[in-house]
């Protein structure tokens, strides 16, 4: 896994596009040179950034993905509409990433996101296609100057994070900043739950 080069959660600190392709082709290469089967640029909150980074994982040949921090209003923190980057970028960028990811974000402000009428699309939801969760429904602003961790109560968060497998179909559900193994436990808990109802209902139209 990669990240951004400076504080994740402020758009402001981002590299362009170029600045970004030097700085992490070298590490882009180690990472693929190790024999993984695929690599992760996360927590990327400007498009600047995230495109060089995808250039510099696409020219290792490896299969990668990248995940954004974004906004309820279905944008990145530096504003770009969810649409627009990932067009953007898979114009940009050959080969294309296999997929992305919303992470470092909460379940609340991701399927805003997802739906948002504007900034949103059939390609956003087709093309990102899982979620990272974190547990506290505050702003980047908010949680960069909190000085206490914001957590969820397991249940509520495994729920809502297995509802967006149910209603928008997202493949990779886990958990990011104040989740521990009580809230991965409850997600499988709920995930389990749906593939059941899903087996239950498959039979009783057969």
């Amino acid at each position: 896994m990669m990240s951004c080069r400076g504080d994740a959660y402020n758009p402001a600190e981002a590299l362009g596009v170029d600045e970004s392709l030097e700085f992490h082709a070298w590490q882009a290469r180690k990472l693929a040179g190790t024999g993984v089967d695929f690599l992760l640029a996360a927590t990327l909150p400007a498009i600047s950034e995230a495109t060089g980074l995808a250039m510099a994982l696409a020219a290792t040949a490896k299969p990668y993905v990248l995940s954004f921090v974004v906004r309820p209003e279905g944008t990145l923190l530096d504003g770009t509409p969810l649409k627009s980057a990932i067009a953007t970028i898979d114009a940009a960028v050959t080969p294309g990433p296999l997929a992305y990811l919303i992470n470092c974000t909460h379940v609340s402000f991701a399927a805003s996101a997802l739906m948002h009428e504007t900034n949103s699309s059939t390609l956003v939801r087709h093309r990102i296609i899982g979620l990272l969760a974190n547990t506290a429904a505050l702003s980047p602003e908010e949680l960069n100057d909190n000085s206490s961790l914001v957590a969820e109560d397991p249940e509520i968060f495994g729920q809502s994070v297995a509802a967006l497998h149910r209603e928008l179909g997202l493949k990779i559900l886990g958990g990011c900043c104040g989740t521990d193994d009580r809230h991965i436990r409850a997600l499988a808990a709920q995930l389990a739950i749906q593939a059941r109802q899903t087996k239950s209902a498959n039979a009783e139209d057969l």
